[in-house]
């Protein structure tokens, strides 16, 4: 507390040179803001209303939105599960087949003109090569009422644009553009396209910009100001290297660009920081005029960590004709403690669940599922039935034959539905209700990352004499746990005694930045005993583009399931402190 005391007295005393727009009172706060697989972020305000939207790879709904009115309280938009901006199946029926865990929606970016909002985002397909133009897919998505779940069906960039973290830009004379990241088989760099909005169609490609020397120049965002054009983008690959750079236009969006002689303006890279992976930022205001900046961050020291990527917020002081200084109390990097011309405390007051804090969900006939829970791919909606008569208040899930691990192009898609992992410490926990009616059946709940990396506590038949054993699995991409063939020889399997009932308690929890344990209890006792029945390294269910989901999931294991898994309740409680 006296460190983070002094380094408040050192920030309002320095306040006069960091070239704020109005005098606003400087309040502490901590990073990351919107916790989680939440990587990629790009923001925009409306009014007093702040909104944020991120990558969401192969989960489905896709591209969240996140609101906030003091850039501290966030929550994810609307009331309904529906109200992503991807969120019908029809709008992108191709997320059925995107299987590598690379695949599927890539950056998107937020904007707003007149009137209406614009995201653009790119599919990326990654059975298909870097010079292949079927791997890239850019498109728009828009809508006039944010809160509503009218998001529009895509409209498609035409000719393609082969590359991807595509951003708009209207100019002064009424002209659009698009910027993107060209793929690696043309001049790396940032290109830009006029585009017709109506129909997608891009024309008059250019190169703005090639970075500073790091690989993948990427993220673009273009904003002007004071008469000129500044670029923003990433470089260094977004592992530790990752940093954001800028060059800046006078008087034309064409160029040349200058790059800043300070560059990089944003990075925790080569330090020893907490967060790591600072890099692909977005700039927006605040209603004094304040600037910020959201970029994404990884914790832990490194790149290879449970939650992925997660969305920080760097204050940013701008003067009059020079480049921005990102976080000018302690310039360029991103720490935990973070400090800022704050708007007043603002909590929105719809009464949801904020993002960063417990849930505690159960089923009802008359409540739609809650909209942080997503699935892997576009699910098959016969395959999750909500209070069902056998059954009210509770989520039951009809086993598909795909289990988590794949294989990939089997019929239908992994029977699974979960929430992001948004602490370093956590409890979750389900009570389940599942009688495998035939061997292989399993049901129970997953710490998942993708298909090659989860962790399963399930109940599962395994022979044909109707005995129930509660397995944890672990599949990482070297190697899976025991011999599949001979499934009963597998650690971490326990046999449960013939009194115990058909509804178990299932709990993962994450007793530090390292270690989940599992274990099951019997339910409906006065007093639950837990017992563990192993545990889980987080390295192994770290790294990549994503971030963990803890998820219900059921699986035939080869062949459909006959018996629903019930699920009365599921959630979620966080350490809130679990920095360190």
């Amino acid at each position: 507390m006296a460190k983070v005391l002094l380094r408040l007295a050192c920030i309002l005393a320095s306040l006069a040179d960091v070239g704020f727009t109005t005098w606003t009172p400087i309040r502490p706060y901590k990073d990351p803001i919107i916790p989680g697989f939440n990587p990629d972020p790009s923001c925009t305000r409306v009014g007093d209303q702040f909104y944020c939207v991120n990558s969401s790879f192969n989960s489905f709904p896709g591209i969240p939105v996140y609101t906030s009115r003091d850039l501290i309280n966030w929550e994810q938009i609307g009331k309904l599960i529906i109200c992503n901006v991807l969120s019908r199946p029809e709008q992108l029926p191709q997320m059925a087949q995107i299987y590598g865990f690379t695949s599927g929606i890539w950056a998107s970016t937020i904007r707003y003109n007149n009137g209406t909002f614009y995201v653009t985002t790119t599919l990326v397909w990654d059975k298909f090569a870097q010079d292949d133009p079927m791997r890239w897919d850019n498109m728009m998505f828009t809508t006039r009422n944010i809160y509503g779940d009218n998001w529009s069906d895509p409209v498609h960039f035409s000719p393609g644009f082969q590359g991807y973290d595509v951003s708009l830009f209207w100019d002064d004379d009424g002209k659009t553009y698009v910027q993107g990241s060209h793929a690696w088989h043309v001049l790396p760099g940032i290109w830009q396209y006029e585009i017709d909005l109506s129909n997608g169609t891009i024309w008059n490609p250019e190169v703005l910009w090639t970075g500073t020397g790091g690989i993948a120049p990427e993220g673009p965002h273009v904003y002007k100001r004071d008469g000129y054009y500044y670029l923003l983008i990433a470089e260094g690959g977004t592992g530790l290297n990752h940093m954001v750079t800028m060059a800046r236009s006078n008087g034309s969006i064409h160029g040349p660009y200058e790059p800043c002689a300070h560059n990089p303006v944003l990075t925790n890279a080569n330090t020893t920081e907490y967060l790591q992976t600072v890099g692909h930022a977005d700039v927006f205001e605040d209603t004094e005029g304040n600037v910020w900046a959201v970029a994404l961050a990884t914790r832990n020291g490194t790149w290879d960590y449970p939650m992925g990527r997660e969305t920080v917020l760097v204050a940013v002081a701008w003067e009059k004709d020079q480049y921005p200084l990102f976080n000018p109390f302690d310039p360029i990097r991103v720490t935990v403690d973070m400090a800022g011309p704050l708007p007043p405390p603002r909590p929105i007051p719809d009464g949801g669940t904020l993002v960063g804090h417990d849930q505690a969900i159960t089923f009802s006939a008359n409540e739609p599922l809650p909209r942080q829970l997503v699935y892997l791919r576009l699910p098959t909606p016969s395959s999750y039935i909500l209070s069902p008569p056998s059954h009210p208040n509770s989520l039951c899930l009809l086993g598909s034959a795909a289990n988590l691990t794949g294989p990939d192009g089997m019929s239908g898609t992994s029977t699974f539905v979960g929430r992001r992992q948004e602490h370093v410490e956590f409890t979750s926990d389900v009570i389940l209700q599942f009688e495998p009616g035939q061997v292989g059946e399993e049901a129970g709940i997953t710490v998942f990352l993708q298909q090659l990396q989860h962790f399963d506590l399930g109940v599962v038949s395994l022979n044909s004499t109707a005995e129930r054993y509660i397995r944890l699995k672990t599949t990482t991409k070297n190697s899976t746990d025991g011999d599949m063939s001979d499934p009963l020889s597998l650690p971490g399997l326990v046999k449960l005694p013939e009194s115990a009932g058909d509804s178990l308690k299932l709990k993962v929890q994450a007793v530090d930045a390292s270690t989940y344990v599992f274990s099951y209890a019997e339910e409906g006792l006065r007093k639950p005993e837990w017992n563990v029945v192993g545990y889980g390294d987080a390295s192994e269910v770290s790294g990549g583009f994503t971030g963990t989901i803890i998820g219900m999931y059921a699986t035939g294991n080869g062949r459909n399931s006959t018996t629903s898994a019930c699920f009365s309740t599921f959630s979620y409680r966080g350490v809130l402190n679990g920095y360190v």
